[in-house]
């Protein structure tokens, strides 16, 4: 009888060890403009299309404008520097500190696999991939670091933020670096971050 009942057990920890596996696997986007993730995709490649910046800071991260529409910071991988490991997409300037270049790639229209992108709906990001592993709601200095250059030897920037809106759907895997994040402003996305960096 105790037999059983261990075995009863061992299967029923076993149904839920998977099903809870099942719930964290990463259901976001895997594709930003040209940028994918899952992917070992080169610095160059991106740089390809958006041209080579001029100066690149020394944290790794090289910065675009695309007219006064859409901007986009790209980060290297954080040991192979080959690599992309993250860019963020937003409608208002998120580099500060720091060399802007222009781009005459559309950054505005850049968008995921599945056609969302900045100006999209917040109904819109979850119909598309289901509910988030994390909402956040932004207050205070929260999301400060999307604003590339903003925080600097232990202090954040005196130059006044831009809006980053009042909430995050964040996407993560369980077990992979892959992550997507969508600051959503008044019920539309502003910004979004993909990555695969730690």
């Amino acid at each position: 009888m105790l037999k059983r009942l261990l075995s009863w057990a061992l299967l029923g920890f076993t149904l839920i060890c998977r099903c809870e596996a099942r719930a964290q696997a990463y259901v976001g986007p895997t594709q930003l403009g040209p940028y994918q993730i899952e992917k070992d995709f080169l610095v160059k490649t991106l740089f390809g299309v958006l041209g080579d910046p001029k100066i690149k800071n020394n944290r790794g991260v090289s910065c675009f404008q695309s007219g006064n529409e859409a901007y986009l910071w790209v980060s290297e991988m954080a040991h192979e520097s080959k690599f992309v490991g993250s860019i963020l997409l937003s409608d208002f300037p998120n580099c500060v500190r720091g060399p802007v270049q222009v781009t005459s790639e559309a950054l505005r229209a850049w968008k995921t696999k599945e056609g969302v992108g900045l100006g999209s709906t917040k109904k819109n990001v979850l119909s598309t991939y289901g509910k988030p592993s994390r909402d956040d709601f932004v207050k205070g200095v929260d999301y400060r670091w999307i604003v590339d250059g903003d925080y600097r030897d232990g202090h954040y920037s005196s130059k006044p933020m831009p809006e980053r809106g009042e909430e995050v759907l964040v996407y993560i895997g369980a077990d992979t670096l892959d992550t997507a994040e969508f600051g959503i402003r008044n019920g539309v996305v502003t910004w979004i971050l993909l990555s695969e960096n730690e």
